[in-house]
């Protein structure tokens, strides 16, 4: 069953909600038949939906209609109008919803897409068009324990966030610790509150995961607002 991660009324009394789904909501993966993806879309939330071809890039789309530019290449979306319901798909990447008074945000953050400013980028578009302080949400995504990763890499990663993103799995190989590169990218006067589901998806059974069972299948992480 979907989790509710954010149900909260903002500054401007709208509510935001943020879910996610499990492996019994089924496979949300964009590349299969759509009449089966719209149904089980419905189940989590009525309504079209805005989803998009996650490229590990940081570009940021505004919505402004409900449905509009579904399968579009981008990473990350914000709208300001209640109703309409922003999706991206997940297997480990970090999930995560910025919601502020007038505004609410969606990003898939890979570490492609955080070394590239996705998180940053995702901030300021809301905040230019729907001022005031933000909350975040960090849902389920890879940990360390689960996520090996090139020491190349890894040394590039922490000259741009520093010595935070470097873990262990649980066997002491090199990882990058992605919730922790979240956590520093979102420490910022703007963000007042940062909410974090501590579940890695490599290690829970309710999650596919890539990186460990190499699986195309994918969880879908959804944000709306509405009066």
């Amino acid at each position: 069953m979907s989790r509710e991660l954010l149900d909260r009324r903002t500054g401007n009394g709208r509510r935001v909600v943020v879910l996610m789904s499990e492996i019994m909501d089924g496979d949300f993966s964009v590349d299969q038949h759509a009449s089966k993806l719209d149904r089980r879309r419905r189940v989590l939330r009525p309504g079209p939906w805005s989803w998009f071809r996650q490229v590990h890039g940081s570009d940021v789309l505004l919505v402004e209609e409900p449905g509009a530019l579904s399968g579009q290449k981008a990473d990350g979306a914000v709208t300001t109008q209640p109703g309409i319901n922003l999706s991206i798909q997940i297997a480990d990447c970090a999930p995560v919803a910025l919601a502020s008074p007038g505004g609410v945000a969606v990003v898939h953050a890979g570490w492609r897409g955080l070394s590239a400013g996705i998180l940053e980028k995702a901030s300021k578009k809301l905040s230019d068009v729907a001022p005031g302080p933000q909350l975040a949400v960090l849902g389920p995504c890879i940990h360390p324990c689960c996520y090996e990763f090139a020491a190349e890499e890894l040394e590039d990663l922490e000259l741009k966030f520093g010595y935070l993103a470097r873990g262990k799995t649980r066997d002491g190989q090199l990882a990058l610790d992605i919730p922790a590169v979240v956590r520093s990218i979102l420490k910022t006067p703007l963000v007042v509150e940062f909410l974090e589901d501590d579940t890695c998806t490599g290690c829970d059974s309710r999650y596919w995961s890539y990186r460990v069972d190499g699986v195309e299948h994918r969880q879908t992480f959804v944000a709306w607002m509405e009066w």
